[in-house]
């Protein structure tokens, strides 16, 4: 079956590769797009908040809320709404690897502590409304996830974290240094998957439902430029497309923390959505 998944997977990639050469022109415009979607949406709202978290970890704010709560699933889950995804997993994995965290701890944040950044949602969306009934929903459905799943994890640990203080010019040099490599992944990413959804359009699949699950950035767009309803708006958002879930995935490599519940995660709050956009 792994051979046949590969030779599938390499009949699929040289088909793309043909592709990318005949539509040229396509292939560049869409990489031009997802460039500047990159540098006009995502880096303005996730570049600052990376660089002011990591100087808030350097100056003790989780050793102070351990203190408090006996815990880091606190400031885990509270640093993952506030920078968003892919920024969640990376979060998450660092303090697993350093081995503040268990490995069921890490497991059950990937399932409830997924967000896009605010400040993107807001960017995003129509007006404040609107960004403001979608981190809602956010909020409250991983709120619901966390009462349905906690019990299944059985050890929910977390060891004090103390930090080394480095100097402030220091701290953030290294912190935009970590910050780019996520963000360039993030970028190349987009890019990808921008690529495919352009490749896909020429066949004429005329999909919201397509657009938004390749690649939440250009699924919005598509969304938007077509005037489209609030819920098209959630579900994009909500899922995460698969360009996230591709992030996410690379982050945890190195780890043996599982992509498998934050897929979950974003699988069981998309289907009420789902629902509704077939029915209503």
């Amino acid at each position: 079956m792994k051979k046949i998944k590969d030779y599938i997977i390499l009949i699929l990639l040289l088909t793309l590769f043909v592709m990318i050469f005949k539509y040229s022109s396509i292939v560049k415009g869409s990489i031009l797009d997802s460039i500047d979607l990159w540098l006009t949406k995502l880096v303005p709202s996730m570049l600052p908040i990376y660089l002011t978290v990591d100087l808030l970890i350097n100056y003790g704010l989780p050793e102070i809320l351990y203190k408090i709560t006996k815990s880091h699933s606190l400031f885990l889950l509270i640093i993952s709404y506030l920078t968003g995804t892919p920024s969640n997993a990376k979060y998450i994995s660092e303090f697993y690897k350093d081995g503040y965290i268990e490995e069921d701890t890490g497991n059950l944040l990937l399932l409830i502590a997924y967000s896009p950044n605010p400040l993107f949602v807001l960017a995003i969306s129509p007006n404040i409304p609107i960004a403001l009934y979608i981190l809602g929903y956010l909020y409250i459905t991983n709120a619901m996830l966390f009462l349905i799943f906690h019990h299944t994890f059985k050890n929910l640990g977390s060891k004090e974290k103390r930090f080394n203080r480095i100097p402030f010019i220091e701290c953030l040099s290294k912190s935009i240094m970590k910050s780019f490599d996520v963000l360039i992944l993030v970028l190349g990413v987009v890019v990808f998957f921008g690529i495919l959804n352009s490749l896909i359009g020429l066949l004429n699949v005329d999909s919201l439902f397509l657009s938004s699950i390749l690649e939440m950035t250009n699924g919005i767009k598509e969304i938007t430029l077509r005037g489209s309803q609030f819920l098209w708006l959630l579900f994009a958002i909500t899922f995460g497309g698969l360009s996230i879930h591709a992030q996410i995935k690379s982050i945890l490599e190195s780890t043996n923390l599982s992509y498998r519940y934050f897929f979950i995660g974003r699988l069981l709050v998309s289907i009420p959505i789902i629902f509704f956009l077939i029915f209503a």
